[in-house]
């Protein structure tokens, strides 16, 4: 008889989880395990068309299932070079929209990327990459996050000379700077961004665009360009006393907890904003000494964002199990500073309104002042693409979104010919596997522009598109619908 029941995920215990860095708090399946539900699925590969980077879902839960994980590995290697990493913090959008949903849970399609990535350390003796013939051609990847590495690993493996150029000391972006160990360790940080520069990328670190080397130098010395930069600019609130010293951006302190320099949290931590990054800040702080670490939303929880979602479910029972605070519906409007330190923060109570044909609106009640104590605030609020680094010829050149996104056909270039452009600066989903998405299309459009579609190796283009009918969207429409 068929079993039907999600094979149970299981977890670190939260007390021990919360002294480390080091312990993930979800543990990875046996092989067992991942056999056995890679097993359950019924092969509709429904999930596939909800996957932005369109991978063959069903076929490597498939490879899974009969014992083959490095068939699933190759599968996901058709669409993106991070398996290990996907495995580990994609939103899995693919889940949400499973059938078996409903019928013992869906399946733990992450789970079994994961699984089957951590089998090999190294991916070149599964992987039959194309022998590589120069194709007469350079192109300069700016920007080392996923998006970036993505593009620089399937034109290198095309034969394209790539160099990438990247502003930290380390290549990664968000993969590195946004994300904590504990949920994305740095071995496997190393394991697969050390595979995709083995291929050949001319990998040039603490080199900042516009400061090191001009950006009309680029553009003048490459055939192409592809612009994945993120968004490096905080967005602060401007709350009176957040000139102090122990006040933040959620992007520095995760940056500074990532390159391991000190930051000290005191006992009391409140964190605003209530998305994912709001979540990391939290559960970070807990791991660098705080006692009382509280995130603080001026929606309500079903406002928050990335829901609905089955991935901002299980990051908010995670943090819940790690004893974060959550207060909704509130509007921090001071920070009591003695000296040059916050020590109190004052905020309000919001009512939702309702407003017509649109999302509630927070509405603070001012009767009344509610205090806590704390000895950091960190602001989760967003950020922005700063393109100065262009220089104001370049600048002046590219056309933007209002919201300050680059206007891109539909392979990703921009209004500049032979300027690509993707990831968290160019779409608004803001999610890693958005990025991959973003530089599969950005490939295919590069190559084209290059005109050396006729000497590349078809196999290992990056596929756009299967069987494409739903999307991101109808995944976050079908859980909503659950009523969950």
């Amino acid at each position: 008889m068929l079993n039907f029941e999600r094979v149970k995920i299981s977890h670190e215990d939260p007390a021990a989880r919360v002294k480390s860095f080091t312990l993930e708090p979800v543990r990875e399946y046996s092989t067992e395990e991942a056999t056995a539900e890679a097993s359950r699925c019924i092969g509709c590969n429904i999930c596939t068309q909800a996957c932005p980077a369109s991978l063959d879902i069903g076929g490597y839960i498939k490879s899974t299932a009969v014992g083959d994980p490095a068939q699933t590995v190759r599968i996901v290697f058709e669409n993106l070079p991070f398996p290990a990493i996907i495995g580990r913090v994609c939103t899995h959008l693919c889940e949400d929209i499973c059938v078996l949903y409903d019928t013992g849970g869906p399946i733990a399609i992450r789970h079994l990327k994961r699984y089957a990535a951590d089998q090999f350390p190294d991916y070149g003796k599964i992987l039959d990459l194309p022998r590589k013939k120069f194709v007469g051609k350079r192109v300069a990847v700016i920007g080392g996050g996923p998006s970036g590495l993505t593009a620089a690993f399937y034109l290198t493996i095309q034969g394209v000379r790539v160099t990438l150029f990247e502003k930290l000391p380390a290549l990664g972006g968000f993969m590195k700077t946004g994300i904590p160990r504990y949920r994305l360790p740095q071995e496997t940080l190393d394991k697969e961004i050390g595979f995709i520069t083995s291929q050949g990328v001319d990998v040039h670190l603490g080199t900042e665009i516009g400061k090191d080397i001009q950006f009309s130098q680029i553009m003048n010395e490459y055939d192409a360009v592809y612009m994945a930069v993120g968004n490096q600019t905080p967005h602060m609130t401007g709350t009176p006393g957040s000139d102090a010293v122990n006040v933040m951006h959620a992007t520095e302190f995760l940056r500074k907890a990532s390159f391991g320099e000190h930051v000290d949290v005191g006992k009391n931590v409140a964190i605003i904003g209530g998305g994912f990054t709001a979540n990391d800040s939290s559960r970070t702080s807990l791991r660098l000494g705080a006692k009382n670490v509280v995130i603080m939303y001026r929606r309500r929880d079903v406002d928050r964002p990335g829901y609905p979602t089955m991935n901002a479910d299980e990051e908010l029972e995670e943090a819940e199990e790690e004893n974060v605070k959550y207060v909704w519906e509130v509007t921090p409007f001071e920070y009591v500073k003695e000296g040059n330190r916050v020590t109190k923060l004052r905020y309000w109570q919001n009512e939702m309104v309702a407003e017509k044909g649109g999302r509630a609106k927070p509405v603070p009640i001012k009767d009344k002042v509610l205090e806590m104590d704390v000895d950091l605030v960190i602001e989760a609020t967003g950020q922005e693409t700063d393109y100065s680094f262009m220089g104001d010829e370049f600048a002046k050149m590219l056309r933007l979104t209002p919201h300050g996104q680059p206007i891109v056909d539909e392979n990703n270039m921009t209004s500049i010919p032979g300027l690509f452009s993707g990831g968290d600066s160019t779409n608004s989903n803001r999610d890693l596997i958005s990025a991959v998405r973003d530089a599969d299309l950005a490939v295919n459009g590069i190559l084209q522009y290059l005109n050396a579609m006729d000497q590349v190796s078809e196999e290992w283009l990056p596929i756009l598109d299967r069987w494409k009918k739903y999307s991101p969207v109808s995944a976050k429409i079908a859980y909503a619908e659950r009523g969950m």
